[in-house]
């Protein structure tokens, strides 16, 4: 606790807000200590955990628009969102993923916001958080990063891998609304839905091979 404190107030004077180190202090503990509420345990109860996880997915051709429409049909219900760019990928999909743990035998994607919805802990209810999603399009990073951690656990698991049974799905941990409703928590759970969505992205990237880490 104490290393961190150090590091933390360290990175407030270099930044030139030496002064608010304390403040960062409080609110980073809070941040630690803060049940997810899907998981009913905070970030440091995880027993298993890999930060920034490197993915690369090949791919000979995948549509942009495509991509949109199958995230706008299975995630986030009817809420309204821009449209993707039109663009089609030939080559290799990268990305990194926040954080990847494993709790109760369920393996989960976890991605950290700092999103400003308000002054008030209020303001960040799942209605404003889910608008914040679409807004952004977070439901197709969300979908890409549960496609890779798909094909990792299926590489890996092998036959023994069942979707249903090892994949929980991908939380968005809005920090700024630790003291919300939701305690900053929007979770997308691999459920049918998801599931759909992730064996048809699948088969839009032409059965490719499983990602590499």
């Amino acid at each position: 606790k104490a290393a961190l404190q150090d590091a933390l107030r360290g990175r407030c004077e270099r930044a030139g807000h030496g002064d608010r180190a304390s403040v960062v202090q409080t609110w980073m503990e809070a941040v630690l200590t803060t049940p997810l509420p899907s998981l009913g345990a905070s970030l440091p109860q995880l027993p298993t955990r890999l930060t920034e996880m490197e993915f690369w997915m090949p791919c000979e051709s995948l549509a942009a628009t495509a991509v949109d429409a199958l995230c706008t049909r299975h995630l986030l219900g009817a809420r309204p969102r821009p449209p993707l760019a039109q663009r089609t990928l030939h080559g290799m999909l990268m990305g990194f993923a926040d954080l990847v743990f494993e709790h109760d035998r369920r393996y989960w994607v976890l991605d950290y916001k700092s999103n400003w919805l308000g002054d008030a802990g209020t303001a960040y209810d799942r209605d404003a958080l889910e608008a914040a999603m679409a807004k952004h399009r977070y439901d197709v990073q969300a979908a890409l990063y549960l496609l890779a951690l798909h094909r990792l656990l299926r590489a890996r698991l092998g036959k023994n891998y069942v979707p249903e049974q090892h994949l929980g799905g991908a939380l968005y941990f809005f920090v700024r609304g630790i003291d919300g409703p939701c305690k900053g928590e929007y979770a997308l759970p691999a459920d049918d839905a998801m599931l759909e969505l992730l064996a048809e992205l699948d088969r839009l990237l032409d059965g490719a091979a499983a990602v590499s880490c």
